[in-house]
């Protein structure tokens, strides 16, 4: 029943782009790839581990297709079979391809090294995904490790040191991986979105948006509009909190105690609305395939607009105590540069992203949910440093008390829930991919 659905052309300005891009790439790619097809909002490449440098060099250096970064490697398969998964993607024409590449049986390490090398001959940034060996010899010597151990940031640098001078690096982010493999087994899918909010703790609505907007669009399945408008206010609240986290963290490592307590302080405020939405402060499971969870009462609008109204006066406050902080702006001033090229090519997303002036967010350009309805700028730095990367987030959190105030001035009426049985459904085995804009990218 929904054999290839995913494929299927659709009439919004951006399916047309990427129908005409699945055409592009399988006329170039015609006797390099085994098959090209379109998964869910991305291009799904299959090909086998002879073709791999062909078809990198194509992608990379063809100027119909511009497709610049490489954001991420992944292994997947079992005893049986092997896949090396990679994501590739163009920030300025708003696509990207999954690249799945078979490993041959019984040579899967020595197949793994091949393409890597492969990938670092058109993107720098694939060094991080290489083996901490080479030629059977340790070339790290020492590590340095990371300063946060919760959550999903967690990481250790390896380095490689002559004279004190550093030769080369490697992040090893194995500490902070997920292993979702068992999560998965002998689930439903409609028992999986309690698992969703887990890959995240930071701001767990995000993941359980993007996989029901996955089946939802697997469905064709119409959402209810009152249902996307409470999604939108979750989700700026839960970029909030998360912006809040991130300024916390970072005013704790220069020092600024008054400001980590001012920050949390108002960050437990927004964790109240939150919980007295979804009944949950970290993990929601709250959005559903077809709607939302429960309804938002009149009385719960009245108490969010309340809260909004002076969460945004005390925010002013904490933004002017820390921007009013001399050795915390200089500190942060020309620190951890990231070029605009460099951000693009590595694959950067999020705020971190536009703090390198590239202006680009899915809420404007993939127009998911109802944000076309919705009124905002997306703010942008242009040095790529880390005090832009600070003021993006500020900029960030006063465009997100904006939309809420919004979305419950235009809360429509009607259900919160598309009434579906998917027990009876039967699902083929489609790939199928989904992008939201989440706090961190």
């Amino acid at each position: 029943m929904f054999e290839n659905i995913g494929s299927k052309a659709y009439s919004n300005p951006h399916a047309i782009y990427l129908e005409k891009m699945e055409k592009n790439l399988r006329h170039f790619l015609e006797d390099k790839a085994v098959r090209v097809s379109r998964a869910g909002q991305d291009i799904l490449i299959e090909l086998d581990q002879k073709s791999s440098g062909a078809v990198l060099a194509e992608i990379k250096n063809n100027p119909e297709l511009t497709v610049e970064s490489l954001k991420n490697i992944n292994i997947i398969g079992d005893r049986k079979k092997v896949y090396l998964l990679s994501e590739l993607s163009a920030a300025d024409s708003d696509y990207s391809i999954i690249l799945k590449i078979g490993l041959k049986e019984g040579k899967t390490q020595a197949g793994l090294e091949r393409i890597i090398d492969q990938f670092k001959d058109h993107y720098r940034n694939a060094e991080f995904y290489g083996p901490g060996r080479i030629g059977g010899e340790e070339i790290y010597n020492y590590t340095l490790p990371g300063q946060i151990m919760h959550g999903s940031r967690g990481f250790d640098i390896d380095l490689s040191l002559e004279d004190d001078i550093v030769r080369a690096a490697h992040i090893d982010s194995s500490i902070s991986r997920v292993l979702s493999r068992d999560f998965y087994r002998g689930l439903e899918i409609e028992q999986l979105v309690s698992y969703m909010g887990r890959f995240d703790y930071n701001a767990g609505i995000f993941s359980e948006l993007a996989f029901c907007l996955g089946i939802e669009e697997l469905l064709q399945l119409q959402v209810p509009r009152r249902a996307k408008y409470i999604r939108m206010l979750l989700s700026e609240l839960f970029r909030i909190t998360s912006h809040l986290n991130f300024l916390a963290e970072l005013v704790e490592i220069l020092g600024h105690d008054m400001a980590w307590n001012m920050i949390m302080l108002e960050r437990e405020k927004l964790l109240g609305i939150i919980e007295v939405i979804t009944g949950a402060r970290v993990i929601p499971n709250y959005v559903r395939i077809g709607g939302v969870n429960s309804r938002i009462g009149s009385d719960i609008i009245k108490k969010i607009r309340r809260e909004i109204a002076a969460f945004l006066k005390k925010f002013r406050k904490i933004e002017k105590v820390i921007i009013a902080d001399f050795a915390i702006m200089e500190r942060l001033r020309g620190l951890g540069v990231i070029s605009k090229d460099a951000a693009r090519g590595s694959g950067i997303s999020g705020p971190n992203m536009r703090a390198s002036a590239i202006r680009y967010d899915l809420r404007k350009n993939l127009d998911y949910t109802e944000y076309r309805d919705i009124h905002f700028t997306v703010p942008y730095a242009k040095n790529g440093d880390c005090l832009d990367r600070m003021m993006v987030r500020f900029g960030e959190i006063h465009q997100s008390i904006k939309i809420i105030g919004q979305i419950v001035e235009q809360m429509p009426s009607g259900p919160v829930m598309k009434k579906i049985n998917l027990s009876h459904l039967d699902f083929s085995l489609t790939p199928f991919t989904v992008s939201v804009e989440c706090p961190h990218g």
